[in-house]
């Protein structure tokens, strides 16, 4: 009788001693979010590249200025329209900062169009800087681009 009772605790103990589980806990895989959308993503280097390139060619022609993009910061998207129903073309509309090479930090707005890019085969992304759009192409203040 003592074994049994010796068998018994030391099993109670070996079984207290280990690390406890909840009966509950049922450990799932963590959800993937799946996107079917072809337009890159605001931050995405060639968006920002085509932004830069655009604004470097116009600022010559349009501002008596040599102006340049030396950074941009505080990127976000402000609305996604994706492709469907009566919409032909999907469309990301974005926000961020860009510091001139004159010292000034201004506002940028832009979309990425898909299909508008070479041959409507790809995307495009197009700009505008608030304050240096002086033939008002996006709008006063560039309104087509910035969606409230």
């Amino acid at each position: 009788m003592r074994s049994c009772f010796a068998a018994v605790s030391a099993l109670v103990a070996a079984s207290i001693a280990g690390p406890a589980a909840a009966a509950d806990y049922v450990e799932t895989a963590p959800a993937v979010i799946v996107t079917t959308a072809k337009v890159p993503a605001c931050d995405d280097a060639r968006v920002m590249a085509q932004v830069e390139d655009q604004f470097e060619y116009g600022a010559p022609n349009t501002i008596p200025a040599s102006l340049a993009v030396v950074e941009f910061s505080g990127l976000f998207e402000k609305d996604y329209q994706p492709r469907g129903g009566h919409k032909e073309i999907e469309r990301r509309y974005c926000q961020g900062t860009a510091l001139i090479s004159s010292g000034e930090h201004r506002a940028v707005y832009y979309v990425i169009e898909y299909p508008m890019g070479y041959a409507g085969l790809s995307w495009r992304a197009e700009g505008c800087v608030l304050g240096l759009d002086p033939w008002k192409i996006y709008g006063a203040n560039c309104e087509s681009l910035r969606r409230f």
